[in-house]
């Protein structure tokens, strides 16, 4: 298969994500919502360049503009669900650490309705979601002030925030980082799609 460029990268994963999500492959619309795109030929742009490079495949049927690949659905190999939990670890001063026990990441960030995003950008650093950080979402469509949410904002797309609603009847997306300003906006504009549950990264 041939290399894909970072956006294609990104409609894919959204469309796994999703596929694992809800069992059944997404829409065009619900792509694009995910994903930031506005226009759906744009997504259907990207689906078929994903389909003409082997990663999807032709429509089945005449509703979807694409099909799952068969190996998506295949048994998942056994892996390990746990790790060793050893004890804890100082920040500051340092502390026994050989305590045995284990401790399942399954447990800490899968759940129903769960999914995971790759995080671009430095609005939330200051809490330390840095640029490259993968978050995990729990599916929500109601939030409460002081939420970190996904927000979908039409025209401009979805992102990651803290919330807060407003006694004008406006939503503030505040982010956490101390060189941007908060941005509001009318609470008709901005849909809640989850929250943030988790955060993991690799070294």
């Amino acid at each position: 298969m041939s290399k894909l460029t970072r956006r294609q990268q990104e409609i894919l994963q959204t469309i796994r994500s999703l596929f694992e999500l809800n069992g059944y492959a997404p829409t065009l619309d619900q792509i694009g919502n995910q994903a930031g795109i506005n226009t759906r030929s744009t997504v259907h742009q990207h689906v078929q360049s994903l389909i003409s490079l082997g990663y999807l495949e032709e429509a089945s049927e005449g509703k979807r503009a694409y099909s799952i690949p068969a190996h998506w659905t295949a048994e998942p190999e056994p892996i390990h669900s746990s790790l060793q939990l050893l004890g804890k670890i100082a920040a500051g001063k340092p502390i026994e650490a050989l305590d045995k026990n284990e401790i399942s990441p399954n447990e800490l960030f899968l759940g129903p309705n769960r999914y995971a995003l790759k995080v671009q950008g430095e609005s939330m650093r200051d809490i330390g979601v840095m640029d490259g950080d993968y978050v995990v979402i729990q599916h929500a469509e109601i939030a409460t002030n002081n939420d970190i949410v996904v927000a979908y904002v039409e025209g401009d797309g979805a992102t990651l925030k803290r919330i807060f609603y407003l006694a004008d009847g406006r939503v503030e997306l505040h982010p956490e980082n101390s060189n941007m300003q908060p941005m509001v906006y009318p609470a008709s504009s901005v849909q809640v799609q989850g929250k943030m549950v988790g955060l993991f990264r690799s070294y």
